[in-house]
């Protein structure tokens, strides 16, 4: 009976060991990277980058600069070891301003930029005005009275091959010659302007170009 009783604790503590082995290895496996995290990483580093323009007047290099916060945005969430790149697919693709991507070890994850603070007025102007696409298509519905004043109420920005896109805007830029932008409207109640030629110059006015694309005097 003694022996029985050994070998029973035997058996009990192997158990024991290897359940607690199980376990230790379980708790220790990390847990894998999905879209929501690099989705939520993406959003805090975009607004970091943000906040950092203004305060320093632009950003030297803002793709490796929001590239390099969500990797360590990431690390803070327990994952580490993440190679994170940005994939702009405006440097082809005009109708690509409004978005880039993420490759975060393999996954990609789209980052629409709906809501995004527009780090060009808030350093030339001090104004917080938000990055959100233009609803009324096609952008020479904007001859319209109506059309055009729910846009400038709006401030909605529009494609424009010619304006800077989001990253030149972080560096405080008003031309990017390798990416498609977009750009928003300004009026002083009489006349229209693109943002960023009003930036440039100052002056107020539409060049051929925009006048065709809105079907605005301007």
């Amino acid at each position: 009976m003694r022996r029985y009783h050994q070998a029973l604790l035997v058996t009990l503590v192997c158990t024991l060991v290897l359940l607690a082995g199980l376990l230790r290895a379980y708790l220790a496996e990390p847990r894998p990277l999905t879209s929501a995290e690099v989705l939520a990483a993406t959003r805090r580093s975009v607004d970091l980058a943000v906040e950092t323009a203004i305060a320093r007047g632009g950003l030297e290099n803002a793709e490796r600069f929001v590239a390099a916060a969500v990797a360590s945005d990431l690390y803070r969430q327990g994952f580490g070891g993440v190679n994170v790149r940005l994939v702009r697919p405006n440097d082809a693709n005009r109708w690509a301003a409004f978005y880039f991507s993420v490759n975060a070890s393999g996954l990609i994850v789209r980052f629409d930029l709906d809501g995004t603070r527009d780090p060009l007025f808030a350093i030339r102007l001090g104004l917080d005005v938000r990055i959100r696409p233009d609803p009324f298509h096609p952008y020479r519905s904007h001859d319209e009275p109506g059309i055009l004043a729910a846009c400038l109420e709006g401030h909605y920005y529009h494609f424009a091959p010619e304006g800077p896109d989001l990253f030149a805007r972080l560096e405080n830029r008003t031309r990017d010659p390798y990416h498609f932008g977009f750009e928003s409207l300004l009026s002083d109640e009489s006349r229209l302007a693109a943002d960023y030629g009003f930036l440039e110059t100052g002056k107020w006015g539409l060049d051929e170009v925009h006048r065709a694309r809105y079907g605005v005097s301007g």
